[in-house]
């Protein structure tokens, strides 16, 4: 038995897809099939940025912790970034500043090394700007995310930490009709993000 807990944000906790729940929910029904004591914890929250995650980080991670016995495999899994990227308002300002960016993917890191040596990070996915320009007051941009990807996956070459880079494996998916609203994916997007992910983790 081992436990999967995933971190991150809207597209983690697979908006729009009510019916499968997301990649994340596609990835529990795999992997929780596999072996009756397995368990997959989506903590996705829509919104969340790095900082916000890391302020409930630890009080998640303990819990789930916990729950897995001593002797099995506890693994975590970050995907984390897009809504650091985005800018707000009509003067555009950053949610996130790429340097505090830096430093809370690091944070987030240095923490879930207290739990488990087996950490993975999932890449952004790229957006439609012919819609996010203009995404519910804020604006996201291909430029920054990918920006903010390409930081994580910096960071996680610097840690020795696996990185799939969804990015730029989206991208050569004609991405813009896997989306739904220009930023979430749709039903077929999620299940391309889940065959992705789940080669990646080889689990």
């Amino acid at each position: 038995m081992f436990g999967i807990s995933v971190f991150g944000d809207s597209i983690t906790f697979g908006r729009g897809d009510n019916l499968d729940g997301g990649w994340c929910g596609r990835l529990k029904k795999y992997f929780e099939s596999k072996d009756f004591h397995n368990c997959l914890f989506n903590l996705g929250l829509c919104g969340d940025t790095t900082k916000n995650l890391l302020e409930r980080f630890d009080a998640e991670a303990k819990a789930r912790v916990k729950f897995i016995r001593d002797q099995d495999r506890q693994v975590i899994i970050f995907s984390i970034g897009i809504n650091d990227s985005r800018l707000l308002g009509k003067d555009k300002i950053p949610e996130t500043e790429i340097v505090n960016f830096e430093n809370n993917i690091q944070t987030l890191i240095d923490k879930a090394k207290n739990y488990t040596k087996e950490i993975f990070f999932i890449g952004l996915t790229p957006v439609d700007e012919s819609i996010t320009l203009d995404y519910e007051e804020t604006v996201f941009t291909n430029e920054r995310v990918k920006q903010f990807n390409n930081k994580v996956n910096q960071l996680c070459k610097k840690n020795h930490i696996p990185f799939f880079d969804m990015f730029q494996e989206f991208s050569k998916l004609h991405y813009q009709r896997l989306l739904d609203d220009g930023l979430h994916p749709n039903s077929k997007g999620y299940e391309e993000m889940y065959k992705l992910i789940k080669n990646f983790l080889k689990l």
